[in-house]
C-alpha cells in the first residue's frame, strides 16, 4: 500500500507544479506485481470530475472482480477543512478484494519546486 500511495504522490506532485491542480487519476498493483497507471478518456475536453471518478472506480472494480488486481487506488484533488480552515489536499480511494472502499487524506502546499504533503486529520 505504501507503495501505491508513493506513486499516487509522485503524480500528483507532477500535476500540481505543471497545472496548480488535477484530474482524478489511478494507479493499480496486478497480480505480477506490476504498477498500471489509470487514467480516462473523454471526447470532452474538460470533462467533469464526478465522470472521471466513476470511470476510474468501474475500471478498478471490474480489474478486481475479475481477478486482475491486487489493490488499486485513486487519487481526487479535494478541498478540506481543518480548525476551520481550508486545506488543499489529495482524497485517496483504496480498492481490494473482499475490502470496501477506503479513503485516506493527505494535505499538500506547493513550493517553488515541490509539493509538501502531509496526513490529514
Amino acid at each position: 500500500m505504501d507503495k501505491v500511495i508513493h506513486i499516487l504522490k509522485q503524480q500528483a506532485e507532477v500535476f500540481l507544479l505543471d497545472a496548480g491542480e488535477f484530474y482524478p487519476f489511478g494507479t493499480y498493483i496486478n497480480m505480477q506485481n506490476k504498477i498500471i497507471p489509470v487514467g480516462t478518456y473523454s471526447e470532452n475536453d474538460r470533462p467533469s470530475s464526478l465522470d472521471v471518478i466513476d470511470l476510474i472506480e468501474k475500471a478498478f472494480k471490474d480489474n478486481i472482480q475479475k481477478g486482475d488486481c491486487k489493490v488499486a487506488a485513486m487519487a481526487i484533488n479535494v478541498s478540506i477543512k481543518e480548525n476551520n480552515k481550508s486545506c488543499d489536499a489529495i482524497e485517496m480511494r483504496f480498492f481490494e478484494a473482499d475490502k470496501e472502499v477506503y479513503k485516506k487524506y493527505f494535505k499538500y502546499e506547493i513550493k517553488e519546486n515541490s509539493v509538501e504533503f502531509s496526513s490529514a486529520g
